[in-house]
């Protein structure tokens, strides 16, 4: 049957309030509770660092570590993976610059053994608003293959989200997964992380066979129930084709109540699954 998991950033106000802030470690039991999912994606910036001002390069204990997939074995919560976040530019020209970037995310292989997760997402970087490069691309390659190369050691893989820089077009996504060429490079497919002119269900039927998790972004939704911004029903026919079958991950990014959101995605997933 298909699994509904919760990406973090769904509920990133909470863990961004400054009054008084959701902590990583209570987020599995809010999943369950609150939403009555039994997995989750975290995000890199909600964890808890030894050197706070520096957590490209800075380790997390691993008390902090056992501790959060404590919490969440003990309520038969799962940790899928991680989205990391500014942890350096995987398509930076400079080579010293690139190699620190690939190097800043290897930490991430041992904290998903760690914490029981099957991968984590690292950004493609390159230049936002801009066609890449031939030379960026070429990088971007270069840094996942040799992320990949710790994933096939480690049993963690590293997926590329169409999230901008590099990543803004499928046809870029596509074209590293080929290049690449492993296993443990795969993509999170978001639903909506396109250029406004493009055809986001096409993008999605280009990627599918790539894709390792999902983020079911919607923003609004009509009287029905129907997601405003995409065929919820088509996109779903689309990684059925594909031979998608780990769980779909809301990702809800509207600015509504957070609660109502990720309600009304979840029933809306559920409408269509197969």
């Amino acid at each position: 049957m298909m699994e509904i998991s919760l990406a973090g950033w769904s509920i990133n106000r909470r863990f961004r309030n400054s009054d008084n802030p959701l902590a990583l470690l209570d987020f599995p039991r809010l999943a369950r509770d609150e939403f009555g999912l039994h997995a989750v994606e975290l995000n890199s910036p909600f964890f808890v660092y030894e050197d706070a001002n520096n957590p490209a390069q800075s380790g997390i204990s691993d008390a902090y570590l056992d501790e959060l997939r404590r919490r969440a074995d003990g309520i038969d919560v799962r940790l899928l993976s991680i989205a990391v976040d500014g942890h350096g530019n995987l398509s930076a020209l400079d080579e010293d610059e690139r190699k620190q970037a690939v190097q800043n995310h290897t930490k991430w292989f041992g904290i998903c053994q760690k914490l029981g997760c099957n991968a984590f997402r690292a950004n493609s970087g390159g230049r936002h608003g801009t066609d890449a490069s031939e030379e960026e691309i070429d990088q971007c390659v270069k840094s996942f293959k040799e992320l990949a190369a710790i994933g096939e050691e480690t049993g963690i893989r590293v997926m590329m989200e169409n999230h901008g820089g590099v990543s803004v077009s499928p046809d870029n996504i596509v074209r590293i997964m080929d290049a690449v060429d492993s296993e443990y490079c795969r993509v999170l497919a978001d639903f909506l992380n396109w250029r406004p002119e493009d055809d986001k269900v096409e993008n999605l039927r280009q990627v599918a066979p790539y894709a390792w998790a999902t983020h079911a972004k919607f923003l609004s939704f009509d009287e029905s129930g129907e997601s405003n911004e995409i065929d919820c029903k088509s996109v779903m026919a689309i990684f059925e084709e594909a031979g998608y079958t780990n769980p779909f991950g809301i990702e809800y990014e509207g600015h509504t109540d957070d609660h109502e959101g990720v309600l009304k995605s979840k029933a809306l997933i559920e409408r269509h699954a197969y």
